[in-house]
């Protein structure tokens, strides 16, 4: 990481000597945690570890256009096993122009590389870990016109995911490769319009999942695509009650997927946000969508999100959040379910309007079909974060 280091040194000379770039912000956070279980599995090995991260931000206003870039590098640092260590850095740049006074045109592009580990495998007295450096790249264009009293959109995008091979912490063990690379395809279309004092849309949504055919049998990962409609409507209440509903239906559908699974499955998403008075926001979520890819199965997962949180503004410098989600994931490839239940409170002390400590706690609770691959984990961290 003493490279990207070396980069925002230089970045940050330029955005001080040139008023082109001033509109930048340099973000930075820092801290030390502890699980009980780092791994997230039935290990259960606790461990302590240190992360930082480091980002550059900024804009650069043109004539009709508007230019932005970010830069970032981040670390994660476990004592006990250090093959566990995470270094990653990153960046992306948007430009966005008004083709003409209803008609704006959006690009968007980023790469970033990371190098992480996980346990391969634990046997008592026996520990073989594998560290492995990943490279990911997306890539987006999106195009907006005003017409009729609404706004049409249309977004292309596409992210691609490289694995690189895993090297082992037992020597003879040659290098190889654990994951299947992937390329997922996004067309999403719709259109939005102002009804009974709130906003309509309707969306069309077309995802194509793609992987490599010598990984597919190999790695026992698979293509997969969806085609989701869906209407949505959200409105504002007062000054105090904010409400986002959608429905729809998807269909997904695979080579590889078996005869007797549903192709058709419901779509839903929503959020409804109350503030009874100022510096308390209560918010409630709820969500169903097919996942293609970062899943456990090897085709696709059915995953149902229930969220529930509460933040509280004691004074102007103390704040306090708690948290609770359940996943629910119905896997697609396999004949196989699983349940996570996720806990967590947050208390945050302003040291001044651009910094602040941050104390963190989670507890997460995963129940699967197989019951010999139940786990459960707790994490304390405590970190400071801010900008400048």
């Amino acid at each position: 990481m003493r490279y990207l280091g070396g980069v925002i040194s230089a970045v940050l000379a330029l955005t001080s000597h040139d008023p082109a770039f001033g509109d930048s912000t340099v973000d930075y956070s820092a801290g030390i945690g502890r699980s009980s279980n780092i791994f997230q599995d039935t290990s259960e090995l606790p461990a302590s570890f240190s992360e930082s991260r480091l980002g550059l931000r900024g804009s650069l206003d043109l004539e009709s256009s508007h230019l932005t870039y970010r830069l970032a590098a981040g670390a994660r640092r476990v004592g006990a096993y250090r093959f566990a260590d995470r270094k990653s850095v990153g960046g992306e740049v948007g430009y966005a122009i008004d083709l003409s006074p209803a008609a704006k045109l959006t690009l968007k592009a980023g790469v970033e590389a990371q190098r992480d580990g996980d346990l391969f495998l634990a046997l008592p007295g026996t520990l073989i870990g594998y560290s492995k450096t990943d490279l990911a790249a997306n890539a987006s264009a999106g195009l907006s016109i005003e017409h009729n009293g609404g706004r049409s959109h249309l977004t292309a995008s596409l992210a691609g995911l490289q694995h690189g091979k895993a090297h082992f912490t037992l020597p003879g063990l040659n290098p190889t490769r654990l994951d299947a690379d992937n390329a997922l395809l996004d067309l999403t279309g719709g259109h939005i319009r102002p009804l009974f004092g709130g906003e309509a849309g309707l969306t069309l949504q077309y995802r194509d999942n793609q992987v490599p055919e010598e990984d597919r049998e190999t790695l026992e990962s698979f293509p997969a695509r969806a085609l989701r409609g869906s209407v949505a409507y959200g409105r504002r209440f007062g000054d105090s009650v904010t409400m986002l509903a959608e429905l729809g239906l998807i269909h997904v559908d695979s080579p590889y997927l078996g005869d007797r699974v549903r192709r058709f499955r419901p779509y839903m998403k929503g959020q409804l946000a109350w503030q009874p008075q100022d510096g308390l926001t209560l918010t409630a979520r709820l969500a169903q969508d097919i996942r293609l890819a970062d899943i456990d199965d090897p085709l696709g997962e059915d995953v149902r999100t229930l969220g529930l949180s509460v933040e509280k503004a004691l004074t102007d410098r103390l704040k306090i959040g708690f948290g609770y989600g359940q996943d629910y994931s119905d896997w697609l490839y396999y004949d196989y379910r699983t349940r996570t239940h996720a806990l967590s409170a947050s208390m945050t002390v302003g040291i001044n309007q651009r910094h602040a400590f941050v104390l963190d706690f989670s507890r997460l609770l995963r129940r699967e079909s197989d019951p010999d691959e139940n786990f459960s984990t707790s994490v304390v961290a405590a970190r400071i974060t801010g900008a400048f």
